[in-house]
């Protein structure tokens, strides 16, 4: 039995905040940078609860989950990607694979940080643990507060 709580994670418009018309910038080990800032917030975050991190982003589909974790652990991110939520062929769009994702691992206690404006189709319940970012702000201290926030009132 999983005693942590979820976190599914984006990673563009959450702790990558380029604008999608420029290139990102590049950090010295090849991947894109990451807003110094959302990586705090996320850090913060993170003290405030024992999550286990699950990667939504369609990044995930081009490194290993060992790349990823060189790649938070260089940016500064204090906890390893546990997985990555899986590839649904039938899903459409983010909604549909967090979704299917929740449904099928029975997944009760999450957080999902995200900016993918599909979600906010999400019933109701499961919105309540959604926090929605923009793509050129990202997880900001604002978005800091609120996930907290959704913490405290799941618990």
């Amino acid at each position: 039995m999983r005693s942590n709580k979820l976190l599914i994670l984006d990673l563009d418009g959450v702790l990558i905040t380029n604008p999608s018309w420029k290139a990102d910038q590049i950090h010295s080990d090849g991947y894109s940078e990451f807003n110094e800032s959302c990586v705090e917030n996320l850090n913060q975050l993170l003290t405030f609860t024992e999550f286990d991190i699950w990667l939504s982003s369609t990044r995930r589909i081009v490194k290993t989950l060992t790349e990823f974790n060189l790649i938070f652990k260089n940016r500064g991110i204090k906890k390893d990607i546990i997985g990555f939520v899986p590839e649904y062929a039938d899903c459409r769009n983010r909604k549909e694979e967090v979704l299917k994702f929740i449904t099928e691992f029975n997944i009760s206690d999450f957080l999902i940080i995200d900016d993918d404006k599909s979600l906010n189709g999400l019933e109701s319940e499961i919105k309540e643990s959604l926090v929605l970012t923009e793509l050129t702000k990202g997880f900001n201290s604002e978005k800091l507060k609120e996930a907290n926030e959704k913490i405290k009132n799941c618990s």
